[in-house]
Order: structure tokens, then C-alpha cells, then sequence
């Protein structure tokens, strides 16, 4: 047996591995730490942690500065960027086992408790400390099997009091996700999305695989794009909705591909689709059930590709698309009425948007209707003054 060989088969026994490379450059805002992360959203991303300084407040001789960082929802202090830059690598080497980075936390923010869900061999699992390894084919699998054990050993009553954070590649930072797309055909479907950045400037990418710890690799000639790179990515939720929707057109019918829709969004990722879009010049319209008959008027926009879409705000901000209003309208209307908010589905219709009442009339917009005269028109410079009659 080679020298080699039997290094890589005692590193492999032994579970060993070089020492993750964190370096530390400046930046227009201070220092960061700077190490490689594949992060699957659409292209290979160097991740970045900013480090923050602060004077210490309590009386100290030596400690007179703190620096200090997030990673995975975790603030470390140190007396300089040096022992900070130790107590980072500690950290990534216990939360990333096989230098696999969770993809997301399930927590019960009431109990201070939570869960990491990692990617493993084509499975998505989360091991429990003295407890159960919970496996699943899919995050919507893994999220059902967490709030299942979370209500089975008393952390919840309900699904609805778990919450999640996705790790944000770029800085490693536990955030929540920019939107969840579900379905109306399927109760079961859930999938997170997080912020991330491209070759061609930020996006918003399907949360598909894990980042993986190290320094990025060279492409290499005639290989196609890694399976990290190829998952769904788009400068805005409701592009990356319709990329969805077509890679998944092969395995759902055509309601199913309909009935996906964006949940959860955050106000900063729908102003991004606000700012890509424009106004169509409708509105949809519904009386809800509540008693005093609420008008609910949501206004349509209209997307570079030429689809519609519409934004509701309930729990979160929900947001549709479809080819046209009616359809659009459909849409809508399916998920007030499943929500409560509707007697029937069809009780959303499509109206023209009113013109903005002007808050002054200008001069020249005041008009008289007797014999065509015109006070302040353009046509006359006023209204003529009577003779003067000498005696």
C-alpha cells in the first residue's frame, strides 16, 4: 500500500480534515473573516462575516475594545480578531459536521430550543441530542417530522408555534426565509427561499442543498453545472415562482402548477417585485364575511414577462401569479375562501383601477358651461368689463 493511499484511508477512518481557512481582510466598513462556501443558489459565493467593534462598557485594564460576530444565529466576542478568528473555526467545526453546513434551524423560541437540519447523501435529516435521527426525502418531510417529535416530547401544542431560519450563505447569518412557496392543491408542500448572490447580482434562490465548507472549486472543462449550481435562482420572488413552476411542470398537472404560490414574503423581497414591475391598471375586488362587509381592493401588477400578479397581506404577505386577471382572480379568490375571509371562491371580480382624484384644480382646468366662456381659460384673458357712460 502507496504512502498516499493509506493517509486518505486513515483520514477517512478517522474522520479527520485540514482546519477550516478563515482569513481576514479589510473592507469599506472594517474587517471580516473571508472563507470559501459553495452556497447552490446560482453560483459559487465567498462567504463574509463582518466583525463588529465596540468599546467595553464595564472597567476592565486590559480589555478596553470587544470585537465580536454572528454565525448560525450565535454572537461571539473576543478580546481581538485574532481569538475571535479561533472561537469562528470552533464553532463551524461543531456545527458542521462533514464541513456540511445546516441548512436551516427549527426552533421554539418559548423554550430556547432548537433543531439543525442538514443534507445527507440525497436524504434530509436531523439528529436529536439522546434522541431520534429524523430523516426525510424533503425539507416540507423534515418539517413535518421536527413538529411531530417538537408536539410528542412537550416543546409545542401545534405546528404553528415552530418557527425556522435558514443560514444565508453569504455571511452565514440565521435569517428568516425571504418567502415559502406552498400550494393549493398540495397541503403538504413547503419550500423555503433564501437571499443569496450570482454571477449577475443578488438573487433569491430555492433552498436545495447545503453549503459546503472549503475553498471553491475551479470549473472544470467539459464538466456540466454542479448540482448546487442548478438549483432555481431569480432576482425576485415571483420570477423565481415562475421558474418554479417550470421545473416542475414534468411532475404536477395543470392545477397543480397553477395553485403554487408564494407565502411568508418579507416587506424588503416584495418591494424588490414591486420595483420590477408595474401597475396593470386593475384591481381585484371582495367583500369579506366579517360584519361590517370589509371592501378588499388588491391592486395587480403586471411583470416583464407580461403575467399578472397580486400581493395579500394576512399572517404574511401571500402573493399570486398567473396569464391574466380572471385567472389571477381565481387565484385569490380560492384562498380567501379556504382562509374564511369568503363565502364562495367566485366572489372576487375584476375592476377597473379609478383615477386619482386630484388634491387642487389647477387655473386653467376651471371651466364655465354658460355660452362657452371660459373663466381662467386659455382662450380668454378674462371677462370683458362694462362701458363706462358719460353724462
Amino acid at each position: 500500500m502507496g504512502l498516499w493511499s493509506w493517509m486518505r484511508e486513515v483520514i477517512a477512518y478517522q474522520g479527520e480534515h485540514a482546519p477550516v481557512p478563515i482569513h481576514l481582510e479589510r473592507s469599506d466598513d472594517g474587517y471580516v473573516f473571508r472563507l470559501g462556501v459553495r452556497a447552490g443558489i446560482g453560483g459559487q459565493e465567498t462567504a463574509r462575516l463582518p466583525i463588529q467593534q465596540r468599546m467595553n462598557d464595564s472597567p476592565h485594564p486590559v480589555l478596553k475594545e470587544i470585537h465580536s460576530c454572528e454565525v448560525a444565529g450565535r454572537t461571539l466576542e473576543a478580546a481581538n480578531q485574532f481569538a475571535l478568528r479561533e472561537k469562528v473555526a470552533m464553532l463551524l467545526d461543531s456545527i458542521a459536521p462533514a464541513r456540511t453546513l445546516p441548512l436551516a434551524y427549527f426552533r421554539v423560541p418559548e423554550m430556547d430550543y432548537e433543531l439543525p437540519v442538514y443534507e445527507e447523501d440525497g436524504e434530509i435529516v436531523s439528529p436529536v441530542l439522546s434522541g431520534p435521527k429524523l430523516k426525510a426525502p424533503d425539507l416540507a418531510g423534515i418539517r413535518r417530522a421536527v413538529c411531530n417529535y417538537l408536539i410528542s416530547a412537550g416543546y409545542v401544542e401545534e405546528p404553528e408555534q415552530v418557527t425556522v431560519g435558514v443560514l444565508r450563505p453569504r455571511d452565514l447569518r440565521l435569517v428568516e426565509p425571504a418567502a415559502v412557496f406552498r400550494s393549493q392543491v398540495d397541503p403538504d408542500m413547503w419550500l423555503p427561499t433564501v437571499e443569496g448572490i450570482s454571477s449577475e447580482g443578488p438573487v433569491i434562490g430555492v433552498l436545495a442543498s447545503a453549503a459546503r465548507l472549503g475553498e471553491p472549486e475551479r470549473p472544470r472543462r467539459g464538466v456540466g453545472p454542479l448540482a448546487q449550481d442548478a438549483a432555481p435562482a431569480a432576482p425576485d420572488v415571483m420570477t423565481l415562482l415562475r421558474l418554479l413552476r417550470a421545473e416542475l411542470a414534468p411532475r404536477l398537472d395543470l392545477e397543480g402548477i397553477a395553485g403554487l404560490y408564494a407565502s411568508e414574503i418579507r416587506s424588503e423581497i416584495w418591494d424588490a417585485v414591486e420595483a420590477r414591475s408595474e401597475e396593470a391598471g386593475t384591481r381585484l375586488v371582495a367583500y369579506l364575511t366579517d360584519d361590517e362587509g370589509t371592501r378588499l381592493e388588491l391592486a395587480v401588477r403586471r411583470t416583464a414577462t407580461g403575467e399578472v400578479c397580486a400581493a395579500l397581506a394576512d399572517t404574511g404577505i401571500n402573493a399570486f401569479l398567473a396569464d391574466s386577471e380572471s385567472t389571477l382572480a381565481t387565484l385569490v379568490g380560492r384562498h380567501l375562501y379556504a382562509s374564511g375571509f369568503l363565502r364562495f371562491a367566485e366572489e372576487i371580480e375584476v375592476h377597473a383601477a379609478e383615477a386619482p382624484r386630484a388634491e387642487r384644480l389647477e387655473t386653467d382646468a376651471i371651466w364655465t358651461h354658460d355660452d362657452g366662456i371660459a373663466i381662467g381659460g386659455p382662450d380668454s384673458a378674462g371677462v370683458e368689463e362694462p362701458e363706462e357712460v358719460h353724462t
